[in-house]
């Protein structure tokens, strides 16, 4: 599908200005320097960028891990409003949408997997605490400090899923002096956007904070009858800490946040080619078809809640320090999904209350009493359960409910963990890690015929459980070149557990756990910093065995399209990624990054994909297809940015300016489904689902008075209103997509108290 907006000569100037950036950044920013100004320079902290990857606070350019650092100000700036939008202004990184499922990709590694219960393969963190859900992540970046973007695996320190990475936010924390600030924002769309911040001093050791943030708008896709809103868009979060510190050595942090998220933006989709009149699926205009209309029978519903109850513990022992991480968190989400997107009723699922109870604990101890020697050692476990309340998950036909199920799921995982960097010299560092991780998966499957189907042929209740265990060591040789200059090179495992599918089944027989993901990974990489810049660039190169693929079919007899899972034997991924940050004057800040991705399948002949009959113009549902060779999803082989901030003093108050110009090659969305055997001549062993290469471009102006209190604004998001799918997919019913938010723009007023 062609897109409008930015022109192939715009794309040539994004990667050529983005590639000289680069280039010129080796020879001219990575040159050594005398001795004495280099001594200097390690005493100048004003441009220092400080990161945690390695459970420890130390500079960006000190860790030998490819690491895109974004301050919670820079996210505001580039127009990055949701996790979704991290992708803009993060080389190599996308996060898309399954459904109403969150799903990142980092160098070409996501995960294809659909469903409550399944978890991402790249690690979400929030103030240290693990996030499983795919649902509620998707709240907007507000109240943020910082982001971090870690690429590759992190497989000793944030273990848990963490094959492609792991991404850290971390949230604004009460200080000891009294401060605040709020923002608010009307745009098209009717858009509205809150948010408020809070910090109060109550004693000198005791100190606490509250964030809260809201948006709404009716969104953008509309009902063909009577032209409403099908799909409005609301999120909600609250976040209270509470900071006792009653002396140096001692530190609680405790925290409770509250969030909701409603997007059915993924589930309202139209079917836009090869409709199946045999499935009862409509003909034009009884059936929308075009971009940003729908024709459901019902309305998508996606909402989710979460709470979540935090405690960290910080003990300085004269060694080190010892931090504890205890969370329990309680998710609820709703799901409505009418699946052949037209007004007869032919498949849909409702799901009312689905229920997910998580209690972790986290124990680090960061050593470094010892000479040459940094030393992190700890402690990871996790029970998860997840259960489809009272209600089941109800599939539903035109003659009404045909299957309930009831679906128990149990995660118990425990980790140890050792992560040591010993200093040969002042230059030459060697890191070693190692993890054991034990997960105990469990399923109890349960499902009852609905009156649609009679009784006697459904399965007979399941209870099943697995193991999966797995040691993952990493070692890192850096080496630095001058201060603030390093090389390094790296080399890692990457695990991920084996899951049930738990979806609609005949028989016992299929509830059955895939095997677990492994990975490989081998990278070298270079950074350098000063007062003025940072730039890095790495090379990697990815081993996959046994990715875990999310494959869509029917249920045996029937009409709605369920996902199930399977392992692609081999695959490879390798490119090369960097970023650059520099400020040539104290106003101005420019930013740049672009990545190359090669993600293939090499092993994986009994996919299943949605492929095409040329003769009856009908898909084929569940064809097996050869998808070795192909490009792995969400693996574009091209992405890059550029962006600037320019503040300049104006009326006696600051004008800034801000931009970002992000571009993103031809990919496939989420199903790398062929045409297949019976497809059209020349097309059987070509991709469908691919999304055409597009660019997006953000930008705002703000004014703050003399005072520095009271800011105004405006903002336009994809102002050249590009468009392109997020969801793009087909089954037996036809070839279905979703696209993005069109060009949005408003004004914005704020303040600091």
């Amino acid at each position: 599908m062609k897109n409008s907006g930015i022109s192939a000569t715009m794309k040539a100037m994004l990667f050529g200005g983005t590639a000289m950036l680069l280039l010129a950044a080796n020879p001219a920013w990575a040159q050594t320097k005398p001795a004495s100004e280099g001594a200097a320079e390690e005493a100048n902290s004003a441009n220092d960028i400080i990161v945690t990857a390695q459970r420890r606070s130390e500079r960006l350019e000190d860790v030998p891990v490819s690491i895109v650092a974004i301050s919670g100000d820079s996210l505001a700036k580039s127009g990055a409003q949701r996790l979704t939008d991290l992708g803009q202004i993060a080389s190599g990184v996308q996060v898309n949408r399954g459904g109403s499922f969150t799903q990142p990709a980092i160098r070409g590694i996501t995960t294809l997997t659909l469903g409550y219960g399944f978890e991402n393969n790249v690690a979400v963190y929030v103030d240290g605490f693990y996030q499983p859900d795919m649902v509620t992540i998707n709240g907007d970046l507000a109240n943020l400090a910082s982001v971090q973007v870690l690429k590759g695996p992190q497989g000793a320190l944030y273990g848990r899923n963490a094959m492609a990475g792991a991404i850290v936010m971390e949230t604004l924390t009460p200080s000891n002096e009294m401060q605040g600030k709020a923002q608010f924002s009307y745009g098209n769309l009717n858009d509205f956007r809150g948010q408020v911040y809070a910090s109060v001093p109550v004693t000198d050791q005791l100190a606490m904070s509250i964030a809260g943030s809201y948006r709404s708008n009716h969104g953008y896709i509309k009902d063909i009858t009577d032209g409403s809103y099908t799909a409005p868009l609301k999120t909600a979060s609250l976040r209270a800490k509470v900071v006792y510190s009653p002396s140096d050595a001692f530190k609680v942090t405790l925290g409770y946040n509250h969030g909701f998220v409603q997007d059915a933006r993924g589930t309202t989709y139209t079917i836009n080619a090869y409709p199946n009149a045999g499935f009862g699926i409509p003909a034009t205009p009884a059936r929308a078809s075009l971009r940003d209309t729908s024709s459901l029978t019902i309305p998508a519903d996606a909402n989710a809640w979460a709470d979540e109850f935090t405690g960290k513990v910080a003990i300085e022992t004269g060694i080190g320090t010892l931090t504890s991480y205890t969370g329990y968190a309680h998710r609820v989400s709703h799901s409505i999904f009418d699946f052949d997107a037209s007004r007869p009723i032919i498949s849909q699922s409702f799901d009312d209350s689905i229920h997910e109870r998580t209690f972790q604990q986290t124990l680090d101890y960061s050593i470094k009493a010892i000479d040459h020697l940094d030393l992190v050692v700890g402690a990871f476990y996790y029970h998860d359960r997840l259960d489809h309340g009272q209600g089941g998950a109800n599939t539903v036909t035109a003659a009404g409910i045909s299957r309930t199920s009831f679906i128990f799921l149990g995660s118990d995982a425990y980790a140890f963990y050792a992560d040591a960097t010993y200093n040969f010299s002042d230059r030459l560092f060697l890191t070693g890690s190692l993890r054991y991780s034990h997960e105990k998966r469990h399923i109890n499957f349960n499902e009852v015929a609905g009156p649609a189907i009679g009784t006697g042929t459904v399965a007979a209740p399941v209870s099943k459980d697995a193991d999966f265990n797995s040691t993952t060591p990493r070692v890192v040789l850096r080496y630095e070149l001058a201060p603030r200059t390093s090389i390094y090179a790296s080399w890692a495992k990457g695990f991920r557990a084996g899951v049930f599918n738990n979806v609609v089944v005949t028989n016992a027989a299929l509830v059955f756990p895939v095997q677990p993901e492994k990975l490989t990974s081998y990278e070298v990489g270079f950074k350098t910093a000063s007062s003025t810049f940072h730039f890095d660039v790495a090379a990697y190169y990815y081993d996959f065995r046994d990715l875990q693929v999310g494959l869509t079919g029917l249920i045996p007899g029937g009409v709605t399209p369920v996902q199930t899972l399977n392992n692609a034997k081999k695959a490879e991924s390798y490119g090369i990624d960097g970023q650059l940050t520099w400020t040539p004057t104290p106003e101005l800040t420019l930013r740049a990054g672009m990545a190359y991705i090669h993600a293939r399948y090499t092993d994986f002949n009994n996919a299943v994909g949605t492929g095409l009959n040329a003769t009856t113009g009908l898909n084929v549902g569940g064809q097996t297809q050869d998808w070795s060779g192909q490009q792995m999803a969400r693996a574009p082989s091209f992405t890059g940015n550029l962006g600037f901030t320019y503040e300049h003093e104006v009326g006696g108050g600051k004008l800034a300016l801000s931009g970002n110009l992000s571009y993103t090659s031809s990919y496939v969305v989420a199903n790398a489904s062929l045409y297949g055997p019976s497809g059209p001549a020349g097309l059987q062993n070509t991709q469908r689902y691919r999304q055409d290469g597009y660019a997006l471009a953000n930008a705002q102006i703000n004014w703050t008075d003399p005072s520095d209190r009271f800011t105004i604004g405006a903002y336009a998001d994809n102002l050249t209103n590009t468009r392109y799918n997020f969801v793009l997919s087909g089954s037996s019913f036809g070839d279905y997509s979703q696209g993005n938010e069109p060009a949005t723009y408003g004004v914005r007023v704020g303040v600091k108290f």
